[in-house]
């Protein structure tokens, strides 16, 4: 009795892993560059959740050659926690509560977590993939970004010397700010 209930467990896990679903989106043009080349037709962001797990894989295909974007994720929320899987959230206020944050003239509130980078080739095409685990299980209203450059919020690393360009936002998805995608995490 004890191997049938041990089967039946690993095959219901099996098949929700095998019914996870990957999302395929285009990108948008960022909210604070409009000028950095991408092929828009080619370059994607895909996603997948399973139990606790929010799987992300960030392509990018005819952007500058031989760059270094950072890529993250944002939530609109209301209160955050200080962390999101294994990292750390930005832009969160000390209460707990999500930051307003103005962009392509709409006010929400927002956190995000950096999560990455991608490295480009000499033809402007680079991916990164992802797992963000332990994701709490929940509804999460998300939007995808790329940022142009990499080390931002990061000590000693690109945007915390006043250079605002170094970590504008490049791409989204999907667009414009606010225009959300929303996760279920079982």
């Amino acid at each position: 009795m004890k191997k049938k209930i041990v089967l039946l467990v690993v095959l219901l896990l099996l098949a929700g892993a095998a019914l996870a679903q990957t999302h395929t989106q285009k990108w948008a043009a960022g909210w604070d560059d409009f000028s950095e080349p991408l092929n828009y037709t080619k370059s994607n962001v895909q996603w997948s959740v399973a139990t606790g797990k929010l799987s992300v894989t960030y392509n990018l295909v005819g952007a500058t050659p031989n760059k270094l974007y950072q890529v993250g994720v944002d939530f609109f929320c209301t209160t955050a926690p200080t962390t999101w899987g294994q990292f750390n959230v930005e832009g969160r206020n000390a209460d707990g509560t999500c930051s307003s944050a103005t962009r392509q003239g709409v006010t929400a509130t927002v956190a995000g977590v950096d999560v990455g980078v991608v490295r480009t080739d000499i033809h402007g095409n680079g991916s990164f993939r992802v797992a963000i685990t332990p994701v709490p299980s929940g509804t999460y209203k998300v939007e995808f970004v790329v940022l142009n450059g990499a080390g931002c919020n990061l000590t000693g690393g690109a945007g915390n010397n006043g250079c605002y360009n170094d970590c504008s936002a490049d791409f989204q998805s999907p667009g414009p700010f606010a225009t959300t995608t929303t996760i279920t995490v079982p």
